[in-house]
Order: structure tokens, then C-alpha cells, then sequence
């Protein structure tokens, strides 16, 4: 090996030295960042009601009568969408402990089982969504700060909206 040979190597090891060492810098700041905001949401927590979630909503983006009409609306329309959901996530996870409980349960099985729940979370996803941007579409531009403050916060607490319990004990979500 000669002397250029062993330059080169010397500056390969220093080049990628230098790259780890970037990329480590970087991943501790975007981590750094990340918590910072996590710890800023926490900060601002707000409990969301389930069972009288209009009036939470009104009594937070101080609604007027017509918006309120129209949050009622969409708040029984997304309690019906969610619930079928749920209802069937919960069918779901009963199907499932009852294939896991069994002597020799079914791979096959259990995985339908987890790509029909994993379906389902989706469209609870998008219900959530779907019923974000409507009621986002009827406020003005400090009510859809002080929304999108709510919603953080919720999707936060329990990465669900809470549903209204209706005299029934909630099954934890996965």
C-alpha cells in the first residue's frame, strides 16, 4: 500500500466519522424537539367530555346558536359512525381472544382478525377526521385555534375521541 492509499483512507475515516457524527447531532435535536412539544401539549391538556360534548364545544369556542345547531348535528352523526365501529371492534377482539384461546389457534385466522380490525381503525380515523374538518368548516379563525387545540389535545390523552357511554363499561382500545 502505498502513501496516497493510506490518505485516502485516513480521509474516508474522517468523512465518515464527520456523517455519523452529523446524523447523531441531528437525531438527538429532532428528538430534543419532538419532546419539547409533547411537553407543550401536556402542558395545555383539556378534558373533552363525552357525554355532553356540544355543550363542552359551545361553552369552549363560545358558539353561536346556528353553529351550535350544526355541531349538534354533526356530533350524533359521528356518535353513530363511531359506535358501529366501535361495536364491531369490539365483536372483533372477542373473535380474536376466543381463536387465541383455543387449542390450536389459526395464524390464517388471526390475521384476517387483525387486518379487519386494523380496516376498522382506519375508518374510525377517518370518521375522526371527517368530523374535525366539519366542524373546523363552521367555525371562524379563532375558533378553529382553539379547535385544533381541543382535538391535539384529545387525540393526545387517548388517541381516540372519546364516545359517550351510554350505562356500558368501556373495553380499552389496542
Amino acid at each position: 500500500m502505498g502513501r496516497s492509499s493510506n490518505k485516502f483512507l485516513i480521509w474516508a475515516v474522517v468523512i465518515l466519522l464527520a456523517t455519523n457524527l452529523s446524523m447523531g447531532i441531528s437525531f438527538w435535536y429532532h428528538k430534543h424537539q419532538d419532546k419539547e412539544f409533547l411537553e407543550q401539549i401536556e402542558e395545555t391538556s383539556i378534558e373533552v367530555p363525552a357525554q355532553r360534548r356540544t355543550r363542552f364545544f359551545r361553552e369552549q369556542l363560545n358558539l353561536r346558536q346556528d353553529q351550535m345547531n350544526t355541531f349538534r348535528d354533526l356530533n350524533r352523526e359521528f356518535n353513530r359512525n363511531a359506535w358501529e365501529i366501535t361495536h364491531q371492534l369490539e365483536s372483533l377482539r372477542v373473535e380474536m381472544v376466543r381463536e387465541l384461546g383455543k387449542k390450536n389457534p389459526s395464524d390464517k385466522e388471526l390475521k384476517s382478525i387483525s387486518e379487519k380490525i386494523g380496516e376498522l381503525h382506519t375508518r374510525l380515523k377517518e370518521e375522526t377526521i371527517s368530523y374535525y374538518l366539519k366542524m373546523k368548516a363552521v367555525c371562524d379563525e379563532q375558533q378553529q385555534e382553539k379547535l385544533n387545540e381541543i382535538f391535539i389535545s384529545m387525540l393526545k390523552q387517548n388517541e381516540d375521541v372519546q364516545l359517550p357511554q351510554q350505562g356500558r363499561k368501556r373495553l380499552n382500545s389496542e
